[in-house]
């Protein structure tokens, strides 16, 4: 009985702070970080404040909570070490939708992270040590293998994986986050089969003489 309670708490703990972190969104969205404050995101989440301070002693690690739980780290990692022995005319698709699924998934969070980290330059940093970085390694790991296979031309992966990612992020911050979806609507079909179209064959090596 001891077991199930404590899972039960654990459960209730887990769903507060869930709640807490999405209602904090839905608030630094509408209003930024620093225009909320700490009661905000409590009334939002129809908690009170001291809750809040039961799972999260600042507004920053509030903010740290967030990136870290709608990190795209843990599903790119699966999908790459899935795919890694998978060739890239048929992995890069697969990659590039997941991707760009994912990050339209977190439009609201692309765009405050967008807004907040051009001003807090440390936890810009620090996004980028984490999160972002670790993905472009991911991905350039995946191409070097190919490259050392001769199936891809020798070029830097690590910028090749950056543009590949950079093509399916500028269409999120576009199409999602600063309303072009509104004013020229675009299947996303249509997004990630051009952008992948277009980052393999320009990394494809040509065909060797038969």
């Amino acid at each position: 009985m001891a077991r199930i309670a404590a899972a039960e708490r654990e459960a209730l703990s887990e769903t507060r702070r869930t709640q807490i972190l999405e209602a904090a969104l839905r608030v630094w969205v509408r209003h930024g970080f620093d225009g909320s404050s700490v009661e905000a995101i409590a009334r939002e989440a129809g908690r009170a404040k001291g809750t809040l301070y039961l799972y999260f002693p600042t507004k920053d690690a509030i903010l740290e909570a967030i990136v870290g739980r709608y990190s795209l780290l843990p599903d790119m990692t699966e999908l790459a070490t899935a795919l890694r022995d998978t060739p890239p005319d048929r992995a890069i698709p697969l990659i590039a939708r997941r991707f760009y699924e994912r990050l339209r998934e977190r439009a609201p969070l692309v765009g405050l992270v967008l807004r907040e980290f051009s001003l807090r330059r440390e936890d810009a940093r620090v996004f980028l040590e984490r999160i972002v970085l670790p993905v472009n390694r991911l991905l350039a790991a995946y191409l070097d293998e190919f490259v050392t296979q001769g199936v891809l031309r020798p070029l830097d992966t690590f910028v090749a994986a950056r543009a590949l990612v950079g093509m399916l992020m500028i269409f999120v911050l576009s199409q999602h986050v600063f309303g072009g979806d509104e004013i020229q609507p675009i299947s996303d079909d249509a997004i990630v089969e051009t952008a992948q179209e277009l980052f393999l064959r320009g990394i494809l090596a040509p065909p060797r003489p038969s």
